[in-house]
């Protein structure tokens, strides 16, 4: 009741619409009664019938039913102007800029009929294709990797014995609503020599309130409110899984980090066979189970093969939450090859790791780019001894999968796929699957589209 009142203080000008609401009820009301001959406004009846004597020369009671419906019209009339009124009162007061409510409210309605996407991964890789389809689809959700060791997030992991919150907080900020200084403030990164040295805003947030809730998943909830995120973040599993790869030359390394600077430490041409987890069956997180099981597509990557992409994978659920899924499975191929990882893999290499830990016949579809990085971009990536990665066609359609090429670098011509060009990429992909063209054809008609 107290909280009614307030809308009732001068200067709101709300009150005169309210009174004109409550006269158009009054009219609507004596417009009814005459029309059913009620008594109670007995007065009133008598002197219309005496008006409709004058007239008519008789006591009609169809005058009065004439009389009655045009003050139950004008009634309903005057109670909508004051409804219309009240309404555009009430956003004046709460958005004053009704054109940019408009706007946000229609974008809103047109991103929620988007494609349901499965976006699985982590890293830099992840986030970046998250930033590009955000502004196609609000139905995103984002199965991240937890796996991380290094850095603020390895740190975090150790002391307070949570899972790594480096890749949740890169994704959550990629799909937030727009940029804006509490983004700015999740990715800060303090600098000195304290305890807090090197360490994200962001992570120390997220830590914060996975302590705060006691399990990720509510915790990036909460997280997911603050930055008005467009779609959900979930990470693969809620357990503080650790890497484990069995390198060619029969050592076994443990943890992320380490992984993948073994190969180039070992100052030979190692290279990564299996990888596991420790614990050896992690579980899953249950909305990602059910986003798998709702989803339009499912793509994996872009981002490092062993350390971004395939952790994802390891979860037992998660791989057969895939496996049963009736949506196509979409592999994005980074544009580089990454020193310790895959140094000197092609296309087809890469599928064949991914072959190689889930078994066949689980990528449908593998996204690769034709496009040349500039000169001094592939000068810059030589020094580290990392290149662009070769295309082999035959190979990758030989493992099962269908092959589509597409230069996705866009005008900057960079060492990675530019956000909007792979977003654009992936919603013609998916639309072309909803009109039912075969795999073999959507190649030929992705260029004819462009």
């Amino acid at each position: 009741m107290k909280h009614f009142v307030q809308w009732l203080y001068p200067g709101l000008s709300i009150k005169r619409w309210m009174l004109l609401f409550s006269v158009g009820i009054i009219i609507l009301v004596f417009g009814a009664t005459l029309i059913m001959n009620y008594q109670i406004f007995g007065v009133m009846e008598e002197h219309m019938l005496r008006l409709a004597y004058q007239i008519t020369g008789s006591y009609s009671y169809t005058f009065l039913a004439i009389c009655g419906t045009i003050m139950i019209l004008a009634g309903i009339w005057i109670m909508l102007l004051a409804v219309r009124k009240l309404v555009k009162r009430f956003l004046e007061l709460i958005a004053p800029d009704q054109k940019e409510v408009s706007k946000k409210l229609l974008s809103k309605i047109e991103l929620s009929r988007g494609m349901r996407i499965v976006c699985i991964g982590g890293g830099h890789g992840l986030s970046m294709l998250l930033r590009g389809l955000k502004s196609k689809t609000s139905n995103i959700s984002a199965i991240v990797t937890v796996a991380d060791d290094g850095g603020s997030s390895g740190r975090l992991r150790e002391e307070m014995g949570i899972i790594a919150p480096g890749d949740l907080r890169n994704c959550l900020v990629a799909l937030a609503d727009k940029e804006s200084v509490l983004e700015q403030l999740f990715q800060y990164r303090f600098g000195g020599e304290g305890e807090l040295a090197g360490h994200s805003l962001g992570n120390l947030f997220l830590a914060a309130l996975i302590k705060e809730f006691g399990n990720p998943q509510n915790a990036l909830e909460a997280a997911s409110k603050v930055l008005n995120i467009r779609g959900q973040v979930i990470p693969a599993t809620p357990e503080r899984v650790r890497l484990v790869a069995k390198m060619s030359d029969g050592v076994s390394v443990e943890g992320e980090s380490e992984i993948s600077e073994y190969p180039q430490k070992a100052g030979k041409k190692v290279r990564i066979e299996k990888l596991s987890t420790i614990p050896d069956d992690p579980i899953a997180v249950g909305d990602a189970l059910q986003a798998i099981k709702q989803a339009d597509l499912i793509t994996l990557g872009p981002g490092s093969l062993y350390t971004s992409v395939l952790p994802n994978l390891l979860v037992p659920e998660i791989l057969q939450a895939i496996r049963e899924s009736s949506a196509p499975v979409l592999y994005i191929c980074n544009v580089m090859t990454q020193p310790g990882e895959t140094t000197g893999f092609t296309v087809s290499d890469h599928l064949q790791a991914i072959i190689d830990h889930v078994g066949p016949g689980f990528v449908n579809f593998v996204l690769a780019n034709n496009g040349t990085p500039r000169p001094e971009v592939l000068a810059q990536y030589a020094k580290v001894h990392a290149y662009p990665v070769r295309i082999d066609r035959a190979k990758v359609n030989d493992l099962g999968a269908v092959l589509i090429e597409a230069d996705l670098l866009g005008i900057e011509k960079g060492a990675a796929q530019d956000n909007d060009v792979l977003a654009n990429k992936i919603v013609q992909i998916h639309n072309l699957l909803k009109a039912n063209i075969p795999p073999d054809a959507l190649e030929s008609y992705l260029r004819r589209s462009h």
